[in-house]
């Protein structure tokens, strides 16, 4: 019985610690009966953009990929995607050869309003 507890004592800490660092997928874009504004990223390099990810600035990571798989987005092209208002936390970037460039930037959303950051290569 006494390691039975114990088990579940550890299984409910770790739980516990995950949820206090958030999610590990960047949590959603929109949570529910928020208000919501946009952030669209705009591509101002020569490369296609093949990574997006954000999250709330309060998560411990940014999340996974928000492209679909196949995605980009062209150099001199938009896309934007619809959050709740408040503080994200944006990282964007490209693949090339053995090597991987990205642009992080924090930034705060407006309910109503479209953000746009602006990315430009490193």
């Amino acid at each position: 019985m006494l390691n039975t507890f114990t088990k579940t004592a550890a299984a409910l800490g770790l739980a516990a610690t995950l949820t206090a660092c958030g999610s590990l997928d960047g949590g959603p874009l929109v949570r529910p009966g928020e208000p919501v504004g946009q952030i669209t990223i705009r591509n101002t390099s020569n490369a296609h953009l093949t990574v997006v990810t954000m999250s709330d600035c309060s998560n411990s990571t940014y999340g996974f990929n928000r492209l679909s798989e196949g995605e980009t987005i062209a150099p001199g092209y938009d896309r934007y995607f619809t959050v709740s208002a408040g503080c994200w936390d944006v990282q964007v970037g490209y693949g090339y050869g053995t090597g991987y460039a990205t642009g992080t930037k924090r930034t705060q959303v407006s309910p109503g309003r479209n953000h746009i950051l602006n990315y430009g290569g490193s």
